[in-house]
């Protein structure tokens, strides 16, 4: 089975395998698709834990749920960040019920919504770190440092458990 973007992934996968393969045999990697199954599980059950909760809420969001910073209601209304949540919340069930689909069909086409946009994440939030770091100096809180790692970690176990679902005539 090939790939989409197989003309962009497969050279990429071409080049690096020895490296790929490397890094996933790394100890703190070896049981990524149990640990994937077990992300998968509690994404799915906790984002639809919130979305229910959420309704339950109504049109808008009680104050407990808001963010501290939109309180006043001067950046973005009630209705609108609790539609932003639920969009949220829908997209993110979404990406993780696709690996568990991807595991249970060792289909490696199901972890690309979560690696790309995990990859995304990461990048944004290294380019803040960054820009903060050159203008205001760096600051490193203990929660967002470790929060970071964990996604991180995340990111390398769906990483090497894609990279284990594929075969030789993927790439």
């Amino acid at each position: 089975m090939k790939l989409p973007f197989h003309t962009i992934l497969g050279p990429v996968f071409k080049r690096n395998h020895k490296n790929i393969k490397l890094l996933c045999s790394h100890s703190a990697l070896h049981f990524s698709p149990i640990y994937v199954a077990i992300l998968g599980v509690l994404g799915v059950v906790l984002s639809i834990f919130d979305i229910v909760r959420i309704i339950k809420c109504g049109p808008v969001l009680p104050g407990f749920l808001w963010r501290e910073r939109l309180k006043t209601g001067k950046l973005v209304t009630p209705e609108a960040e609790r539609d932003c949540k639920l969009i949220c919340l829908v997209l993110s069930s979404e990406y993780y019920l696709f690996l568990l689909v991807g595991l249970s069909t060792n289909n490696p086409i199901f972890f690309l919504p979560f690696l790309v946009l995990y990859a995304a994440i990461i990048f944004l939030e290294t380019l803040i770190f960054f820009i903060r770091a050159f203008v205001e100096g760096i600051d490193l809180k203990k929660c967002g440092l470790i929060m970071s790692l964990f996604m991180i970690y995340n990111w390398l176990a769906v990483f090497c458990t894609f990279a284990r679902s594929m075969t030789a005539c993927d790439i």
